[in-house]
């Protein structure tokens, strides 16, 4: 089946979910088109830069017994080591360290090459945030925009399409986390007329809310608690939630990625739809919540490279949900049960919004 046959009923599908003004979810997939690293490329730099980075031989050690089970499977083998040994706390520090390290080097070339193009019509990300944001209703106070990636590339985006975001965090130079709650509705002083008057009303002000459940390397953590600084290339210890047996340890005690988690909760709960673009349903942080919204019947659509063993599984539960993944040269879409193939890869985001929504 060719492009041109893809049913009818497949298109007022996508196009009837995008009026439901759908909360975005960014994963590790979205990055890695962009030069990131994936979670494969991520274990064999942490593999060796971890060892070095270590300062003890009890730590080098149990790093040493692991590199293998870590090398197969990043998240499998760093539970593989033991959350209360000695060591533990010394080796998050180095997996912490050397993960912001690569990150950021990489987040720095990224943005460079982005900013440095002349893309017709505007990048795709940036135009997909000007779509969900001008389709929203005029009456909402934001859209919701979710990743579990550490980069600052949905940041960008946002400025290249000149669109508010609100990422909790208040200030100028060295941003802190906002007082409860930590997303607020904004609001902007407009003159209005009233009787050949002029009188000040306070306008709803949209913004996109960016949810980063996993912390950013944009958030430093200092004495004074922890900070979100654009461009800091420092040895500053970044906030950022690791994988590992410390990962929920490591979020739960703390009072920001609390908040953020439990910011993100709530507006999945109230979600009309879900669109998941680059995410391979493996983080456990945000599983519990898009099942129990998948099992009330909530529209999902799925674009990725690549179908991952729980995506499949998430299909086989939920035949409601629309995906679309690489197939070739071209696409599968899976909708309905049925596997719907094109020769245009419409897994790509700039064919896919060209394809159903622009």
């Amino acid at each position: 089946m060719t492009a041109a046959d893809l049913p009818d009923d497949f298109f007022a599908d996508i196009q009837g979910f995008f009026r439901k003004t759908p909360v975005l979810l960014v994963g590790s997939g979205f990055s890695c088109g962009y030069g990131l690293p994936g979670m494969g490329a991520l274990a064999e730099h942490l593999a060796t830069a971890v060892h070095d980075a270590l300062s003890t031989d009890g730590a080098r050690n149990t790093w040493a017994q692991s590199v293998d089970a870590i090398k197969a499977n990043l998240e499998a083998g760093l539970n593989g080591i033991p959350l209360g040994m000695a060591e533990w706390g010394e080796i998050v520090s180095a997996l912490r360290g050397e993960t912001a390290k690569l990150i950021l080097d990489r987040a720095i070339a990224a943005e460079a090459k982005i900013l440095g193009e002349k893309v017709a019509g505007g990048h795709a990300p940036s135009r997909l945030l000007n779509r969900l944001f001008s389709g929203s209703p005029q009456n909402t106070d934001s859209i919701h925009v979710i990743t579990t990636n550490y980069d600052t590339l949905l940041e960008l985006f946002c400025d290249l399409a000149e669109i508010p975001l609100d990422t909790g965090f208040t200030g100028f130079r060295r941003r802190k986390p906002r007082p409860r709650p930590l997303f607020q509705t904004q609001y902007s002083r407009v003159l209005v007329a009233e009787k050949r008057q002029q009188q000040v009303d306070h306008r709803i002000c949209k913004t996109v809310r960016l949810y980063k459940p996993h912390g950013s390397i944009s958030w430093l953590t200092t004495d004074e608690g922890p900070v979100e600084v654009l461009n800091d290339v420092s040895v500053a210890e970044r906030a950022i939630v690791v994988p590992g047996p410390s990962k929920y340890q490591d979020a739960l005690v703390n009072i920001l990625f609390d908040e953020m988690r439990t910011a993100m909760n709530a507006a999945l709960a109230d979600a009309q739809a879900l669109l998941c673009i680059g995410f391979g349903f493996n983080d456990d942080h945000l599983q519990g919540v898009i099942k129990r919204r998948l099992a009330a019947g909530m529209p999902a659509i799925i674009v990725t490279r690549n179908p991952t063993p729980n995506i499949e599984q998430l299909l086989g539960e939920h035949p409601h949900v629309i995906a679309v993944f690489k197939d070739g040269d071209g696409a599968v879409c899976r909708w309905k049960g049925n596997a719907l193939r094109s020769p245009e890869p419409l897994w790509q985001l700039d064919d896919f919004l060209k394809k159903f929504v622009e």
